[in-house]
């Protein structure tokens, strides 16, 4: 026999608590769902935060909306002509090194460092 409880699931509105977050950090980005290699990408020209369908877990998907915020701060801080221009010039040092210009990106490793922090800091307890 198969219990109540376990036929209940509960479900998250990924693009709700995006917006949720976004909005938290006095930002005005725009969110939608469309990075389908990636776990979120940010578009600075339009300020625009990309992100995947599916994610393994909660935990995971906060990381992935902090990350991007992240990127946003920094456009907001720089402008994002600048900001873009700085992102690019760090990955074509890192191609220059004869590394991934994404993933050994300066930029990149300092959003997943904050989103990492920043999600045991002050989401960890809500998002379990």
């Amino acid at each position: 026999m198969i219990k109540l409880k376990s036929l209940l699931v509960e479900r998250i509105d990924y693009l709700q608590t995006a917006n949720a977050l976004v909005k938290r950090y006095n930002l005005k980005s725009k969110v939608k769902f469309g990075a389908k290699h990636d776990y979120g990408d940010y578009i600075p020209e339009t300020d625009t935060i990309l992100l995947n369908r599916s994610y393994p877990n909660v935990k995971e998907f906060i990381i992935s909306v902090l990350h991007e915020i992240k990127h946003a701060l920094d456009a907001k801080r720089l402008t994002p002509k600048k900001f873009k221009k700085k992102y690019d010039q760090a990955g074509t040092m890192a191609v220059y090194h004869g590394k991934d210009p994404h993933a050994d990106n300066k930029w990149e490793k300092l959003a997943e460092k904050w989103a990492q922090a920043e999600y045991k800091k002050k989401w960890s307890k809500i998002f379990k």
